[in-house]
């Protein structure tokens, strides 16, 4: 019975906290629900654990960092995506206008929301859930029930896992950015020739414009690069959970 509670800590922090399974919307005993659902069936192939009482106890709290750790940095996907739409918002002028998105119950941006979308629709494609379902399972087998998971190794997984994100969402923006800049130097050339036209006026429907149609041309490339990253996701999952498990 001690695995059983220490798996369903486990999955239940996963799931507070992962794409898709973590909503804000959803209640957390819905999480729970599914949760103990997920650790019954996961309960056959787990091995036993002869932990009691306080031991039982700092398990948990182990397993529920794990849980919530291991969640959080594979959404950090999606929050760069998420900051690859903020910054295109704030390069064509659309960081005020501002969205509130129920999902997650943060405040959002109009490119921010769409590309987050998107995202979602390519992680349901490429099968994505049951990629973090089976990542958790394996997740049992290197790091086993009750066993100590919190290692050195984190701190290093957390900043790689950082810098990756940060780097995708420079990537994913970076065409975009890179066609406003260009319009950037145009209408500043402009206001150097042409002094009675108001470029700052003319600059915020034009760049928005540019922007959207240079959004629409690089979408199947956007398309492509975000299925690719997502049918990854597997194996950057077992590679952490190798590096997290040779660490402990």
């Amino acid at each position: 019975m001690g695995t059983l509670c220490l798996a369903m800590v486990r999955i239940t922090a996963f799931f507070v906290t992962a794409p898709f399974f973590g909503v804000k919307s959803a209640p957390l005993l819905l999480k729970a629900a599914l949760g103990l659902l997920i650790a019954v069936l996961f309960w056959p192939f787990l091995p036993p654990t002869e932990l009691s009482g306080w031991g039982l106890i700092l398990a948990a709290l182990s397993e529920s960092v794990l849980g919530l750790a291991l969640g959080y940095l594979v959404s950090l996907v999606f929050s760069a995506i998420q900051i690859a739409g903020q910054l295109l918002d704030v390069q064509m002028g659309l960081a005020m206008a501002g969205i509130f998105d129920p999902q997650n119950a943060f405040h959002t941006t109009l490119v921010g929301q769409f590309l987050s979308i998107l995202g979602l629709l390519l992680f349901f494609l490429v099968d994505g859930h049951h990629v973090l379902l089976l990542g958790l399972q394996e997740s049992f087998q290197l790091l086993p029930p009750g066993k100590m998971a919190l290692g050195l190794q984190l701190a290093g997984v957390a900043a790689e896992f950082f810098c990756q994100a940060f780097t995708l969402a420079v990537r994913v923006a970076s065409p975009v950015i890179a066609v406003l800049v260009v319009a950037d130097l145009a209408l500043s050339l402009v206001a150097r020739t042409v002094p009675q036209l108001n470029v700052f006026i003319l600059g915020f429907p034009l760049k928005a414009g540019l922007g959207m149609i240079v959004l629409l041309a690089i979408l199947p490339l956007l398309v492509t690069a975000f299925t690719g990253l997502f049918g990854q996701l597997e194996q950057d999952l077992l590679l952490l959970l190798r590096g997290w498990a040779n660490d402990v």
